[in-house]
C-alpha cells in the first residue's frame, strides 16, 4: 500500500491495496516481503470499507439532503474528468462515478522516512506497485506507530493526512467528501493529477510519476479553465496569490536542500552536523515566514508549525525534483499538452525515464507526435 501527497495534504493510494484486496488478503500475504500480516489486514479492511460504502454519484446529485454547494463540486469533478479524457489524452475510466462520505477525516495518513544525513526517501517495496517512497495507513495510530519504529532505527519521519487517493484502475475511485472542500482550481488539479497516474505510471519511478502528474495536473487545470471561459476575477486573484506563495515555498525548499546536501557531504562530525542542520531548518522556516508576511498571505501556516526534517523535505522534493525539466519538455512540444502526454506514454517500461527525457532534449530530436 502506498499513499502520495502534495503540499495541500492531498494524497493517493497506489494499486497495491486494490490488487491484494481483490485477490484475497491471506492468499497474497506471503508475497509481501517485509509487510506484516497485521498491516495487510489493516489496509484490506480500510479499502473494503470504502468499496462497500460508496454510492452512485447520480443518486447523490438527486438527493435533496445533499447541499447544493457539494453537488456543484461533484459536477465540477465530472466536467474535469471529461475534459481530461477528451482534450488531454488521459485514460478513460469509470472513476468518479461513485461517492464516499468520509465520516472521520482524513481518509488516511501517509508516512515518509529518510536517513538523518541523506536527502533520500526510504522505500517500501510491494508487488504490482513496486518500490515506493511512502507508506500509507487508514488510521493515524498505525501511522504513528510505524513512524516511531522507523525513528528507533535512526530515520527522520514525517506523517501527513491524506484527503483522497487513487487505486490506479483496480477499483472505481470515488469522489471523496474531503475533496469537495477544495477550491475549484485545486479540485480540478487533483482530479487531473490522479488521471495522469492512471494514464502514465512507471514501476519503481516515484519522482517521475509524481513529477509528470504534478506538471500535467497544473497545466491541464489552466487549460480547463481557459476552455471553460476563463476564471472569475476572484479566482484569478486567488491563483495569483497562490502562485506567489508557491514560488516562495519552492525556492525555500530548494535552497534548504542545497544547504543540507552541502552539510551532509562535508567531513564534519555527526554531532556537529546534527546541530548545524537544526539551525539550517530553523533559518529556512524564518525565511519562509518573513517572505509570506511580505506577500501578505497566511498560506503554509500549518506547515510552519510542523517539525521540519529530512523526511518532510524529501516528501516535497518527490513531487518537485526538477520542474525545469518538465517545462523544457513542454516547450519542445510547443506547449501542446496532449502531445506531451502522448510521448510520455511511450516511456512505459523505461528504467531511467528522467535520464531518457534529458537525453532526448539534449539530442535536439524533433517532436513528431503532434
Amino acid at each position: 500500500m502506498a499513499i502520495t501527497l502534495q503540499t495541500r495534504n492531498q494524497g493517493r493510494f497506489r494499486g497495491l491495496i486494490a490488487w491484494w484486496t481483490a485477490a484475497g488478503i491471506l492468499g497474497v500475504a506471503w508475497l509481501l516481503e517485509g509487510c506484516s500480516v497485521g498491516y495487510i489486514f489493516h489496509v484490506g479492511k480500510g479499502q473494503l470499507k470504502i468499496v462497500c460504502g460508496t454510492k452512485n454519484i447520480e443518486s447523490v446529485l438527486e438527493d435533496p439532503e445533499v447541499p447544493e454547494s457539494e453537488k456543484q463540486k461533484i459536477r465540477l469533478v465530472q466536467e474535469a474528468k471529461a475534459f481530461g479524457e477528451a482534450e488531454l489524452g488521459l485514460a478513460s475510466s469509470k472513476n468518479y462515478t461513485r461517492y464516499y462520505r468520509v465520516e472521520q477525516p482524513p481518509v488516511a495518513h501517509n508516512l515518509t522516512a529518510s536517513p538523518k544525513f541523506e536527502l533520500e526517501a526510504h522505500t517500501w517495496c510491494f508487488p504490482i506497485a513496486g518500490c515506493l517512497p511512502y507508506k500509507g495507513f487508514f488510521t493515524e495510530e498505525r501511522a504513528k506507530r510505524e513512524s516511531a519504529r522507523m525513528a528507533e532505527r535512526g530515520f527522520d519521519t514525517y506523517v501527513r493526512p491524506v484527503g483522497a487517493y487513487s487505486t490506479l484502475g483496480w477499483f472505481k475511485d470515488p469522489v471523496f467528501s474531503t475533496m469537495l472542500k477544495y477550491r475549484d482550481t485545486a479540485l480540478v488539479e487533483v482530479i487531473l493529477h490522479e488521471m495522469v497516474h492512471r494514464t502514465i505510471f512507471l514501476k519503481d519511478q516515484g519522482a517521475f510519476n509524481e513529477g509528470v502528474a504534478t506538471f500535467v495536473g497544473k497545466q491541464g487545470t489552466e487549460a480547463f479553465f481557459r476552455n471553460r471561459g476563463g476564471l472569475s476575477p476572484e479566482q484569478i486573484e486567488a491563483m495569483r496569490q497562490k502562485g506567489e506563495a508557491k514560488r516562495l515555498f519552492q525556492t525555500t525548499m530548494f535552497d534548504l536542500a542545497d544547504r543540507l546536501r552541502s552539510l551532509y557531504g562535508s567531513e564534519a562530525p555527526e554531532g556537529e552536523k546534527l546541530a548545524r542542520r537544526a539551525m539550517i531548518f530553523e533559518e529556512a522556516k524564518e525565511d519562509l515566514q518573513q517572505g509570506l508576511e511580505t506577500l501578505g498571505t497566511t498560506r503554509y501556516q500549518g506547515i510552519l508549525k510542523q517539525e521540519w526534517n529530512n523526511a518532510f523535505l524529501v516528501s516535497y522534493l518527490t513531487y518537485h525534483e526538477d520542474p525545469g525539466l518538465w517545462e523544457a519538455l513542454f516547450e519542445r512540444f510547443d506547449r501542446d499538452l496532449p502531445a506531451m502526454v502522448g510521448w510520455l506514454k511511450g516511456l512505459e517500461g523505461e528504467k531511467h525515464p528522467m535520464a531518457r527525457i534529458e537525453e532526448w532534449l539534449a539530442g535536439g530530436e524533433k517532436a513528431t507526435n503532434h
